[in-house]
């Protein structure tokens, strides 16, 4: 399957030759420096050039731009532009395709891993709320179960700013290959080809992920959890001290494990 991309310039700003017919195939000086996927290309009109290539699989290496071809004294300056763009062309296809092949097994294991999380912690909420109905006798126990909910839901939410960094990664890497906003790729879209939808999903730009050379901290679902939790177990807490169970109370407020 053949892939097109047309690219939008001045021909007269860059000091090219004078536009062929709309339609018509473009001049192709340098054959030798031409992508291997590179098929031909047409002018679309006066101001923009269609490029048609071999399907990319995403496997290859990143189309760069032959130097040696700048130092080529057959070659004219249009002749190096002209090819310069086509390699252009040939990276942004490159980048959605690889992109397309990375982020698929990614999609289908955060797909599971959201729906643990959200398991886990709706499950958490519900032990919370169900204090209000516990009998006193039951309230230790209850709570333990609690503590173990919050455990749980901590682990599934590190689970999934694991895989929400190697998305961001991959969505990163595609948007730094190409120089226009409008070819980057969104990662909603390709998940819907999936049929995977993202909604609600917790993504931050990849170095949001990064801890720095100077201190750590909570990934962004964890450190959202984290949040939770402390409100939890502060309101258990001051309902532990209302009772005069200090001793429960103080180790809710200082035992984070």
């Amino acid at each position: 399957m053949a892939q097109t991309i047309p690219l939008v310039h001045a021909l007269d700003d860059a000091r090219l030759s004078p536009a062929a017919p709309a339609g018509a195939p473009a001049v192709d000086g340098g054959a030798r420096y031409h992508h291997p996927h590179y098929l031909l290309a047409e002018q679309v009109d006066d101001h923009q050039v269609r490029f048609l290539f071999r399907e990319f699989t995403g496997q290859e290496s990143e189309p760069s731009t032959p130097l040696e071809m700048y130092r080529d004294p057959a070659l004219t300056s249009e002749q190096c532009t002209r090819i310069a763009r086509q390699y252009t062309a040939a990276r942004v296809l490159w980048s959605k395709r690889r992109l397309r092949v990375q982020a698929a097994p990614l999609l289908a294991t955060a797909r599971l891993r959201w729906t643990a999380w959200q398991l886990a912690h709706e499950h958490m909420h519900s032990l919370f709320a169900a204090f209000s109905t516990v009998a006193d006798t039951h309230w230790r126990a209850h709570l333990m179960r609690l503590l173990d909910a919050h455990r749980v839901a901590r682990q599934m939410a590190a689970d999934w700013d694991d895989i929400a960094e190697q998305l961001a990664a991959v969505v990163s890497e595609q948007h730094a290959t190409v120089d226009d906003w409008s070819d980057e790729v969104d990662l909603t879209v390709v998940a819907a080809e999936h049929g995977i939808d993202t909604t609600g999903w917790l993504i931050e730009p990849v170095g949001v992920y990064c801890d720095t050379p100077y201190y750590r901290h909570d990934t962004p679902l964890v450190a959202r959890l984290v949040k939770e939790i402390d409100d939890q177990r502060a309101r258990l807490a001051d309902v532990a001290h209302l009772a005069k169970d200090h001793d429960m109370g103080r180790q809710l407020l200082t035992d984070h494990g």
